[in-house]
């Protein structure tokens, strides 16, 4: 899509599922494929800004199995805390 200097405006319609098909120019412009993620961002005016999501904030699980497979499981060990020593009880 060439550069403008005035706003397009797309409609799309929502189907009985809640699901909304993204418009091949606004998936252009964010460069977005099947399988990536965007980032929905709504404001309190109820405005909605939508871009593609950072690969830092969408790929997190999967940054943290490759370390976990890398380094190990960080579990930590049950503390001893020892015996009680008194009642458990508070007033």
């Amino acid at each position: 899509m060439a550069k403008s200097d005035t706003n397009v405006v797309i409609v799309s319609k929502i189907t009985a599922n809640n699901q909304v098909t993204i418009p091949k120019t606004v998936r252009e412009v964010l460069n977005v494929q099947a399988s990536d993620e965007i980032e929905w961002e709504v404001g309190f005016d109820g405005q909605v800004t939508v871009k593609k999501a950072s690969p830092e904030e969408s790929d997190f699980w999967k940054i943290v199995d490759e370390q976990e497979e890398k380094y190990g499981k960080v579990d930590t060990p049950e503390v001893d805390w020892g015996s009680d020593v008194g009642s458990e009880e508070f007033d």
